[in-house]
């Protein structure tokens, strides 16, 4: 029974890649929807704009797994020097890594569409979304 209620546990708290795929899908329409491109542009367009995501949501994958595991700690305000260091550090790894990443795949984009294009879609991409 408490394995049972165990793996339930890790079933409901760890975001399957099936909801990392629905949220990237949405991402993917969500910029489309506003870079307003024609039907065969957004066609080539498409498959670079989710590999991009893809890409970026890997790298944002390590500190957004220690920051769930750590969230309770993080809620009560309970979190060790060793823990802190931790969080940080993993921050700063993937903030290192972002511009490299970002100036990679603006260029590939600037293969598809537009510079102005690219730039617009860049954006989009870090907005917020509900």
């Amino acid at each position: 029974m408490l394995i049972a209620a165990m793996f339930f546990c890790l079933a409901v708290t760890l975001p399957t890649s099936a909801q990392a795929g629905k949220k990237r899908d949405a991402r993917v329409a969500y910029v489309l929807k506003n870079l307003r491109l024609k039907p065969d542009v957004q066609a080539k367009f498409k498959p670079v704009l989710d590999a991009y995501l893809k890409e970026l949501s890997d790298l944002k994958d390590p500190y957004k797994k220690l920051k769930d595991e750590l969230q309770d700690a993080i809620d009560a305000n309970k979190l060790t020097a060793a823990q802190c260091d931790q969080l940080f550090e993993a921050k700063q790894k993937q903030e290192d890594k972002e511009p490299a990443l970002n100036r990679k795949w603006y260029a590939k984009f600037k293969t598809v569409i537009t510079a102005q294009q690219a730039y617009k879609a860049m954006k989009l991409s870090d907005d917020k979304l509900e």
